[in-house]
């Protein structure tokens, strides 16, 4: 409660009455100490209210009437001024207060003139995307469907080819509507007293983290606060009717920022606060898409030398079969880099009325370094990075993924869980994590809690080379794909068995007969180590996605060791790196020993999946991808429909999970 304290006239002054201006605002209650104003020669005090003002006695619940009379020992100390609707012209409601002697002679009066304002900061607090008056909860947030809470995007989008981030205006309706709105509803009067000011302001530590315009309905906004300033001030004309102000995001959540905006409305006299009105913004995260969402488009960059021309045209017929789109890029532009999943993640972030695609670029900095920008980046298509000189290929994306949904020990994750590789503490001599500040982004976005698993042991160090998932018709909805050495020895051996022991298998090194593979002691060794490797992953994400062995396909694969510390190298092509398309996944040829024409790795990897609605289609990638040491994901990146499920409207916003300890 504000105190109003009034200066008494001296006994020997020649004037006896005197004049206050009060500034109110609507709902505060003013405390206006009167006590000290009396001496022994008043036996009457008078109190005359005009104009919408509720007054009582400090003591009293009671509110006085127009006209009243009251003995200065009935008084209480002070009196309780308050104002509930704001003033049409400065001064138009008053308190007075006379001092009267034995027979009701003035002996001295005190005006009070008030200004009451309405100070209030609207947001869409209740996000059903329409900015509602004085809700409640405005400056509160939770999560839930029943929840409230302002939200807003991060404007990474460009919406004018010209656009750059020092501009200091909004300019047109493509770039405010990517803004938060907030109202400054009708403060009162024509003009504010003087002296006085309305501002718009952020605390020092939230100030780098957003912008906010006014002047919005040129469609030209200007830059209130931003750019090195967290204050300003309002136009004092524009008071006379509701003011819209657009804030702009400029970061996602991350380490130092944990997505948590204040905003302030305040009423200032000569920089000094006398009342605020307050709101609270909650950033959207970014949003990775699963496999299990269908396709949108695909990417692939056409090779400068042709070499997967032929592979492109029977993409064609998958991503068609999917009802998405293909998107050829040309690679000579890039410096003919091809490797388009390892540059890029495709996600999107959201606020209620508004949907925006964001790419997340890689540190990896090579070919493709530029093609977001040039060529994804422009309306509702946002773009971030995060730069780091000590990248290796584990901070490339493929090394980077997310689980379907799932409940893990009745705890839902509506959106499923990051996965990322890095080292494992049972292996020691594979040290390599990906950098800080992408797990420190990762983890930030809280959404999708992240999980760690082991791919230092890979010679290219990306979890897509050992693990993908597929949608199915099953009750989870999907199944976890692994690769699995042991799944070819089983299907050679069997070979050899039915003394099909000359059928020969294409690999890195030439064509090898069951015999020669079998024999391989090194290759066996090799293969049995990766093997308990993808078993250690096995089991994490067994505990981390709640999943049973039921959950889990294991499909043929083999690798050699590769340089000095024998990390896995791919063998043949390898299958669990496909491109997921809905049910129709395109699946790198493999190469394998055939009967009758038919390759025998293509029919376990086929009786595998299409009892569970799987169509496999087997595409020739060798030459373009694998003898690079890749395949069919890593040459490719696809942008998916997004979660129908909004992430503010869950029940918990996942913020118990905390990083891990060796993090």
């Amino acid at each position: 409660m504000r105190n109003f304290k009034i200066t008494p006239l001296s006994s020997n002054s020649r004037v006896n009455r005197s004049s206050h201006e009060v500034v109110l605002v609507t709902g505060q209650l003013i405390n206006i100490p009167i006590k000290h104003l009396i001496d022994s020669s008043v036996e009457w005090v008078e109190l005359k209210v005009r104009g919408e003002l509720r007054v009582k006695q400090a003591n009293l619940s009671v509110l006085l009437s127009e006209k009243v009379l009251i003995s200065p020992k009935d008084l209480a100390d002070s009196l309780i001024v308050q104002g509930n609707t704001y003033s049409e012209e400065l001064d138009d409601r008053s308190l007075t207060i006379n001092l009267l002697d034995k027979q009701q002679n003035l002996i001295v009066s005190y005006g009070l003139y008030f200004t009451v304002l309405r100070i209030c900061l609207d947001v869409d607090a209740d996000r059903d995307g329409v900015v509602e008056e004085n809700n409640p909860n405005k400056g509160n947030w939770k999560q839930g469907k029943d929840g409230y809470g302002a939200i807003l995007l991060v404007n990474s989008d460009r919406d004018r080819p010209e656009a750059h981030e020092e501009d200091y205006h909004l300019k047109g309706l493509l770039e405010i509507k990517d803004c938060s709105l907030m109202v400054v509803r009708k403060v009162g009067p024509k003009r504010l007293p003087s002296q006085y000011d309305l501002r718009v302001w952020v605390s020092e530590e939230n100030a780098p983290y957003l912008r906010i315009f006014d002047q919005l309905e040129t469609n030209y906004g200007h830059e209130l606060v931003g750019h090195g300033h967290q204050q300003g001030n309002l136009i004092k004309q524009d008071i006379t009717k509701d003011i819209f102000l657009a804030v702009e995001g400029l970061h996602y959540r991350d380490i130092d920022f944990d997505g948590i905006i204040f905003i302030n409305l305040s009423l200032v006299k000569d920089n000094e606060i006398l009342y605020t009105d307050r709101v609270r913004f909650q950033v959207a995260p970014w949003i990775m898409t699963p496999h299990t969402l269908s396709p949108q488009t695909v990417y692939i960059a056409r090779i400068a030398s042709g070499s997967n021309y032929k592979m492109i045209e029977q993409m064609r017929f998958v991503v068609g079969a999917s009802k998405a789109q293909l998107e050829v890029v040309s690679s000579i532009r890039y410096r003919n880099d091809r490797w388009m999943q390892d540059e890029i993640e495709f996600g999107y972030s959201e606020s209620p009325g508004h949907f925006m695609y964001v790419v997340l670029n890689s540190p990896r900095d090579r070919g493709l370094d530029e093609f977001p920008e040039e060529e994804l980046l422009g309306i509702d298509v946002g773009h971030i990075t995060r730069k780091n000189p000590e990248a290796t290929t584990l901070d490339s994306f493929g090394n980077l993924e997310v689980s379907p949904p799932v409940t893990v020990d009745g705890v839902d994750y509506p959106f499923g869980r990051i996965l990322f590789g890095g080292n494992h503490s049972d292996a020691p001599e594979y040290s390599t994590r990906m950098v800080k500040n992408i797990r420190d982004f990762l983890y930030a976005q809280k959404i999708q809690p992240p999980i760690e698993l082991f791919c230092d042991w890979l010679e290219v160090g990306h979890i897509d080379e050992f693990m993908t998932f597929v949608p199915t018709k099953t009750a989870k909805g999907f199944k976890l794909i692994l690769t699995s050495p042991n799944k070819y020895y089983e299907i050679i051996q069997a070979l050899k068995e039915q003394h099909q022991t000359e059928l020969t298998q294409r690999t890195r090194i030439g064509d090898m007969s069951i015999t020669d593979l079998l024999s391989n002691q090194e290759l066996l060794q090799d293969n049995q180590r990766f093997q308990r490797y993808i078993d250690w992953n096995r089991d994490i994400l067994k505990q981390k996605l709640g999943l049973r062995e039921d959950d889990i396909i294991d499909i043929p694969g083999l690798f050699q060791g590769a340089g000095h510390q024998k990390r896995a190298e791919t063998f043949f092509p390898n299958m669990v790196n496909m491109l997921v398309l809905d049910n129709h996944l395109a699946i790198p040829k493999p190469f394998g020993p055939k009967i009758n024409e038919e390759c025998q790795i293509e029919a376990c990897v086929k009786n595998l999946l299409e009892p569970f609605g799987c169509t496999c289609y087997f595409i020739d990638n060798w030459e373009p991808y694998f003898l690079g040491r890749g395949e069919i994901h890593c040459g490719t990146n696809t942008r998916r429909k997004p979660f129908q499920t909004k992430w503010w409207e869950i029940a918990s916003d996942l913020t118990e999970h905390q990083q891990p300890n060796n993090y």
